[in-house]
């Protein structure tokens, strides 16, 4: 299912020439493909699943915040920038977070 969702916001960034999400969602999909190509000896043939997919989105997002966290101390807002734009095009396929009103 993220796959599929991951693939058709290609398409549609690619229809919008939303070149930021387009980027994004290529990498994205690269990335998974490794993966995919190192699950098959394993007996995976069919890919990784939806939780290793949200795994690999988190390890995503989490070098990005430490890729900004450097950036900033280098005084580059312009790759500050375009990660935070990483970021936001990644999070769209994450589950959403609950709010703490919604926790309690």
């Amino acid at each position: 299912m993220l796959r599929t969702q991951i693939n058709d916001a290609m398409k549609d960034a690619l229809r919008a020439k939303d070149e930021r999400t387009l980027a994004t969602t290529r990498l994205i999909i690269s990335r998974m493909r490794d993966l995919d190509i190192a699950a098959r000896p394993k007996g995976n043939a069919d890919g990784i699943n939806d939780a290793e997919i949200l795994t690999m989105l988190q390890g995503m997002i989490k070098q990005r915040r430490e890729s900004i966290t450097m950036y900033e101390k280098g005084n580059r807002p312009d790759l500050v920038k375009q990660e935070s734009e990483e970021i936001t095009v990644i999070e769209r396929f994450m589950p959403k977070q609950m709010d703490a009103a919604a926790v309690n």
